[in-house]
């Protein structure tokens, strides 16, 4: 079947996926039914089209499809087996159509009760707001680690093929599965690197951390103390340790972090509860474009471009964190015409927030970023 054939035919089972939802068992493979099942895909398809309006097109984007309403486009990934059947299914964050960089900006800062963003292209400034101030960003510190590494590397003390083997104090809790591997385990520094910014596997950030130097990775980042994945869920999981921690000095603040390399982790229920203001890895969103830029050229962003539409640009370097109450989108990219732009955008607040509402906005900035002249 030819690509154009093969576009026409997926093309057509969205159709029918998005005409009748609640013929979808009839629509996919065995397999795709074994995990999913045609009533859950119902649910979803009629939840999506009450949420953002009935599709008014679909077509190809990229290498993938979008779905074209009055107010979103809703990017998806599909593959059809041999029998014309949905084998694979991915609905990306839907993208509000708004109609200017400002009016997207303008809505992610509705999100939240604390917002920062930046927009930068070839080094200069277009838009920012709070962008020095700094705000809880979760795993998008890692880049501060990466850097950290890729400056190592650099100077030749380190390669990436050089191994780690895993200890014990370095086991976190999710998101990744490294800590799910014997003690001793070997790792290349750049499979670490990988699953950190790919999978944000924390056990992995750990790892690095150990080996680069915790103070030199503070210094990268603009903090005082660096807290380690595995620290952060112990002070989240013990009120009484997080407030002792709070109220010491940078040396008291890294006493008490030493302190926890003896004790055991939590569950991740006991350390699943909202952030808690500077017990967390506190960034300046201008601070992390700097360090996406200079990272950027580093191959493991190849592996997850996150929102980002990959296809619109020369290479996407993108990071993003969450917890409770957090949320950070960072990403460094290279246009077709080979300006650089950044954009980092950071929302803080006591309740959860819509990260699916979020992530299609910073979509949809970067597009525009990108059609931008």
């Amino acid at each position: 079947m030819t690509q154009s054939l093969a576009g026409e035919a997926e093309i057509a089972r969205l159709e029918q996926l998005f005409r009748a939802p609640d013929q979808a068992g009839s629509l996919f493979s065995k397999s795709f039914l074994a995990a999913v099942s045609g009533e859950q895909v119902r649910q979803i398809v009629e939840q999506m089209i009450g949420s953002v309006g009935p599709p008014r097109a679909i077509v190809e984007d990229g290498d993938g499809y979008a779905v074209e309403t009055a107010s979103h486009t809703i990017p998806i990934r599909l593959t059809l087996d041999g029998d014309g059947l949905i084998d694979e299914l991915l609905f990306e964050p839907p993208v509000a159509l708004t109609a200017s960089i400002e009016e997207t900006l303008d809505r992610l800062g509705g999100l939240a009760d604390t917002v920062s963003y930046i927009v930068e292209t070839a080094g200069t400034t277009r838009f920012e707001r709070d962008a020095d101030r700094p705000l809880a960003v979760g795993s998008t510190f890692k880049l501060g680690v990466l850097k950290g590494l890729v400056d190592d590397i650099a100077a030749g003390s380190r390669h990436w093929e050089d191994v780690a083997r895993l200890e014990a104090t370095d086991r976190s809790l999710p998101s990744g599965d490294l800590r799910l591997y014997p003690t001793g385990s070997p790792f290349t520094l750049h499979t670490l690197a990988a699953e950190m910014i790919a999978r944000s596997d924390n056990t992995a950030t750990d790892m690095l951390i150990r080996v680069v130097g915790a103070d030199r990775i503070a210094d990268t980042l603009g903090i005082d103390t660096l807290l380690t994945t595995r620290a952060l869920f112990q002070f989240k999981a013990d009120k009484a340790l997080s407030e002792t921690y709070l109220a010491g000095s940078p040396q008291e603040r890294a006493a008490v972090i030493r302190q926890l390399a003896g004790r055991d982790l939590p569950s991740v229920e006991a350390a699943s509860g909202p952030y808690i203001p500077d017990v967390e890895w506190m960034i300046p969103a201008r601070q992390l474009c700097r360090l996406a830029n200079a990272v950027a050229d580093t191959d493991v962003f190849a592996i997850n471009p996150g929102p980002i539409r990959p296809k619109i640009w020369q290479s996407v370097a993108y990071k993003g964190g969450s917890e409770t109450g957090v949320l950070n989108l960072t990403a460094a990219l290279t246009g077709r015409d080979g300006r650089r732009h950044c954009l980092s955008v950071t929302l803080n607040d006591g309740e959860a927030i819509d990260e699916a509402t979020a992530a299609g906005l910073f979509a949809r900035a970067a597009g525009q970023l990108a059609a931008a002249k």
